[in-house]
């Protein structure tokens, strides 16, 4: 969805930048992060692959790599708290990515408040357009949130246009 596709953009720029400071250590950064999601992986105990325990891990070592750019859902159920922890956390080590570049530059380009203003904005965009998917168009949601009820859908407009009873045409000539 594009919230994910803005959310890309705001990570992998903060990382990028962080990079550009001080090379390899933000890859322990990463790396403390990457680890607080395979635990989260291991505990949400995952069953995609019956009893096969290597393909579980499999699945769970990539699931892991996948959460340190972006939010996936890998357990059953609501995930609000999920997502709104895990958007919680990302958005602050991109800030704190962000400032680490920021007050550690020997000088400032043109072009450092474009790309504050990149990774900031994108941060939020990414947000509010999963918010948005999330409260309108999302398939689980029961017809009371969907949009349906603001929009019929179609099928109600045709059987209601059936039902009516159809006024004897009147053609006039000049």
């Amino acid at each position: 969805s594009s919230g994910i596709n803005a959310e890309y953009g705001g990570r992998i720029t903060a990382i990028l930048l962080a990079v550009t400071i001080s090379g390899y250590m933000v890859l322990g950064v990463l790396s403390v992060h990457w680890l607080s999601c395979l635990v989260y992986v291991a505990v949400a105990r995952t069953h995609f692959y019956g009893g096969l325990v290597w393909n579980e891990w499999f699945f769970k070592l990539i699931s892991s790599i996948t959460l340190v750019l972006v939010f996936i859902n890998i357990v059953e159920g609501k995930s609000r708290v999920r997502w709104a922890l895990y958007h919680g956390y990302t958005a602050l080590q991109n800030l704190a990515m962000v400032l680490y570049w920021y007050f550690n530059m020997a000088n400032h380009p043109w072009y450092t408040n474009a790309l504050i203003g990149l990774v900031v904005g994108s941060t939020l965009l990414g947000s509010l357009l999963s918010l948005l998917y999330y409260r309108f168009f999302h398939p689980s949601l029961t017809p009371v949130m969907h949009l349906s009820k603001i929009r019929p859908p179609l099928d109600r407009l045709k059987a209601k246009h059936l039902e009516e009873p159809r006024e004897a045409m009147h053609v006039t000539t000049i």
